[in-house]
């Protein structure tokens, strides 16, 4: 048995070729990587859910798209 490869793609494997694996670890990476605050400057933003982004420092929270404040 092959050893397992690590990623965020892997978790479609063969479903939908290549360029949706490609786009869909693009969207997870920019959702999981950490983002500025635009009230406070910190880089402690969080997503409450599709769209809807909360600063963990000062408790601001705004509207951005789904993936990326």
């Amino acid at each position: 048995m092959a050893p397992r490869k690590k990623g965020f793609g892997l978790r479609l494997r063969s479903r939908g070729g290549s360029s949706v694996r490609k786009r869909w670890t693009k969207s997870v990476q920019s959702h999981k990587s950490p983002s500025v605050c635009p009230s406070c400057g910190v880089d402690s933003v969080g997503r409450i859910s599709s769209g809807v982004w909360r600063c963990k420092g000062c408790g601001y929270t705004f509207a951005g798209e789904a993936y990326a404040p």
